[in-house]
């Protein structure tokens, strides 16, 4: 079944408008193949120029006949719900604060991934374990280097002498 539309000079005027106050990228794409469409080319025409299948464009030309420029937004980020409950993650803040992992020299990344699939049974990227872990207020930490040796009495005289001398 074929599909009319009603296009109409105002409305080429309005989509030639909305390419020109879109900042989105995605969205000026989305709109772009409609453009097109309405100015005279064929679907396949756009598909073969733009370098997406038929399927592609035609669906955002139907989006936007349907819902106009809103059925074009980018909603690829999804509502980036947490695969772990808020206790999950409570126990995880806690875990990571007040222990320390016996194998290893430190929490890092890779170590937390694993921690997460084997207690939850839930598998993250690294990526995800790091915005996991700022959400929770956990920032990471650069080790400094210490010398074991020096002792905070040791510092404490060597700050008084230098103030003696200067």
């Amino acid at each position: 079944m074929k599909i009319t539309y009603n296009i109409d000079d105002n409305l080429k005027e309005d989509i030639t408008l909305q390419l020109k106050q879109i900042r989105n990228m995605v969205v000026k794409e989305r709109l772009t193949y409609v453009s097109m469409f309405v100015n005279g080319m064929y679907k396949q025409d756009i598909a073969k120029i733009t370098g997406r299948t038929k399927d592609t464009v035609g669906k955002w030309i139907t989006a936007y006949f349907e819902g106009g420029i809103k059925a074009l937004q980018d909603n690829r980020g999804g509502d980036h719900k947490s695969f772990l409950t808020n206790e999950n993650k409570q126990e995880l803040k806690n875990i990571i604060i007040n222990t320390y992992p016996i194998v290893f020299k430190g929490w890092d990344g890779k170590i937390i991934v694993d921690l997460i699939q084997t207690k939850y049974g839930v598998t993250y990227t690294r990526a995800g374990v790091y915005a996991l872990l700022k959400s929770l207020g956990i920032t990471h930490k650069i080790a400094t280097k210490t010398d074991p040796k020096k002792s905070e009495a040791k510092i404490a005289t060597w700050k008084e002498e230098i103030k003696k001398t200067t």
